[in-house]
């Protein structure tokens, strides 16, 4: 589309550019700038073409004036989410729990804390947290939740069943997949690690949760973890389960311990089981 005529200056500064070319492409840039003004509070809606991508002024190594389409933020995190879900067999939220906000999630006395803890999460990125209780009390819809609430806002999360992410790496043992994928979980912006603690534990099974864990605690990125069992409960799956079996095994549970105790909140979700409500 040819550039219509522009009577006034771009507003930025284009120091790449010689003078005459900046005087040249005057009105191509201040075209560029009031397209850019479209993406100013964005809310998802998209108005540029292509959608996604906004032009930016990019000078030429000897002064002449280049454009180039840049993906913006919420692009660059939906091509990143599409990413992540390729690679990732388990990188996705499970069916049942698309498209399901806060409104959908009964709150009751009893997991009050947990729905505050939810809110919070969904509006900051500095801590995590670890949601705990007995099964049907909707852990993992919640952790589903806040996960959707957060790639809405164009943040990239790997949803994540631990026993499926386990296979999924054993899965790409050969394939030259593995580094990647262990890197992926290690450096997703939010990772939800569901049902921790349903994995059979053994030495191999450690050393990968500490991997990912101890990573994670290490940057500083909010983890969201699920589980059927508080501290304790893990404690006695990861430390006493393998103790024994090889010298400094249980080491390393109380390492993984540590470190989910220092970078997450620790919630209990309680309640009845939503599933068998109405069974009779």
């Amino acid at each position: 589309m040819k550039p219509s005529r522009s009577n006034r200056n771009c507003r930025g500064t284009y120091e790449g550019l010689s003078p005459q070319e900046l005087q040249d492409h005057m009105a191509e840039i201040v075209n560029i700038e009031d397209r850019r003004e479209l993406c100013r509070d964005c809310t998802g809606d998209c108005r540029q073409n292509p959608k996604g991508y906004f032009e930016e002024v990019s000078p030429t190594s000897t002064g002449r004036f280049h454009s180039v389409l840049v993906p913006c933020e919420r692009e660059t995190a939906r091509l990143e989410q599409a990413r992540l879900n390729r690679l990732l067999q388990s990188g996705g939220i499970p069916k049942a729990y698309r498209g399901k906000t806060l409104g959908d999630y009964i709150t009751s006395e009893a997991n009050r804390k947990a729905v505050d803890v939810a809110k919070w999460l969904v509006e900051y990125q500095d801590k995590g947290a670890l949601f705990y209780g007995a099964t049907g009390t909707g852990k993992t819809l919640l952790a589903a939740i806040v996960a959707q609430e957060k790639m809405r806002r164009g943040i990239p999360v790997v949803f994540a069943s631990v026993p499926d992410l386990l296979m999924d790496i054993r899965d790409s043992f050969g394939t030259g997949r593995t580094a990647e994928i262990l890197r992926s979980v290690q450096r997703a912006s939010c990772l939800v690690l569901d049902d921790l603690g349903a994995e059979r534990m053994s030495e191999w099974v450690s050393e990968q949760v500490f991997a990912i864990i101890n990573y994670r605690s290490n940057h500083e990125m909010q983890t969201i973890i699920t589980s059927n069992y508080g501290m304790a409960g893990l404690a006695e799956r990861m430390v006493a389960a393998i103790k024994g079996k090889k010298s400094g095994d249980s080491v390393q549970g109380k390492r993984i311990l540590s470190r989910i105790c220092g970078m997450c909140y620790i919630v209990e979700v309680g309640g009845k089981d939503f599933r068998m409500q109405g069974a009779g």
